[in-house]
């Protein structure tokens, strides 16, 4: 699966961005950017973006081995974007980033504040040096260290990411909502929601600005704003569904060791984000009341659920 955009002719574009701190105007030289993971949900939203922008751009699912080539114009950048939900998709970032290189083209890495091992409510800078010991943090900082072997590279390390696309929390709650009158939520262990367009917005800003200024190029954690527990999301989550679906009978309870994510991310410190880039996280109730309306207004086209 594949699928493409093209950009304006020239060289040299100027470009607003207004996500997070205001306006930022910046002139870089042409990109052609592959999206590796356009099938999941942060890729979903950065096709979009660029799109939108007017961004040369090709994406492809993971799983592909469609060889992508040099472009006659634009400075090839690969953006791979793994979900933590499909750990499948971890095996195929080696031929991604093999690929890159051999085009000797920068690499933006999507992973995950899950590498990281911290206790309930601690906030995790860039210099935190223990890691956890499941599956899906030793694939990723595998991946990572591979990444690193490149000159130009990113590495974005994410919070709680969210988009009702997927297998992730906020669509598990939903289904449990729908089947379960009573459903039982943790409320002690703390997440830190982060909707998975702002993610994709956050990566195209910090390549943007990266592609001006070599000593940009590195790792970083983002996270939305307001750490809450389980229940509390779930909470947020119910009250903005009941807007568009007949969800009356539902009830949410609270309870610690109740249902909690199950690929679960310590919170995250996002002052070097911050510093590096000007980059101010949203608060992840706005992107939540966000996705929701777009997934209503999908599945309202589909019929598939009852308002």
């Amino acid at each position: 699966m594949s699928f493409e955009g093209v950009a304006a002719s020239g060289n040299l574009r100027f470009f607003q961005f207004t996500g997070f701190t205001g306006i930022l105007t910046l002139a870089i030289s042409s990109f052609h950017t592959h999206i590796i993971g356009a099938n999941r949900p942060v890729g979903k939203c950065l096709t979009r973006l660029l799109a939108e922008q007017n961004f040369m751009y090709k994406g492809v699912s993971l799983e592909s081995r469609e060889r992508q080539g040099l472009q006659s114009s634009g400075r090839p950048v690969y953006v791979l974007t793994p979900s933590v939900y499909n750990p499948e998709d971890f095996q195929h970032l080696e031929f991604w980033i093999d690929q890159a290189r051999s085009e000797d083209a920068a690499i933006v890495l999507l992973s995950s504040m899950a590498v990281i091992e911290a206790t309930n409510g601690t906030l995790v800078d860039e210099t935190w040096h223990v890691f956890s010991d499941t599956q899906v943090a030793q694939h990723l900082l595998a991946i990572e260290e591979l990444v690193r072997q490149n000159p130009q590279h990113l590495i974005l390390r994410a919070g709680q990411v969210f988009s009702l696309m997927n297998d992730d929390f906020a669509t598990r709650l939903l289904t449990a909502i729908r089947h379960e009158q009573i459903l039982t939520v943790d409320m002690k262990r703390h997440i830190a929601p982060t909707p998975a367009d702002d993610v994709a917005e956050v990566m195209l800003a910090m390549f943007k600005q990266a592609s001006c200024a070599d000593h940009l190029w590195g790792t970083y954690h983002f996270s939305g704003v307001e750490p809450v527990s389980s229940y509390a999301f779930a909470e947020a989550l119910l009250s903005e569904a009941r807007q568009y679906e007949n969800l009356g009978a539902a009830e949410l309870h609270s309870q610690e060791g109740g249902q909690v994510p199950y690929v679960w991310t310590p919170l995250s410190d996002n002052t070097l984000l911050f510093h590096s880039f000007g980059i101010k996280p949203k608060a992840w109730r706005k992107g939540l009341s966000r996705l929701i309306r777009q997934y209503y207004r999908v599945d309202m086209a589909d019929s598939s659920v009852s308002v």
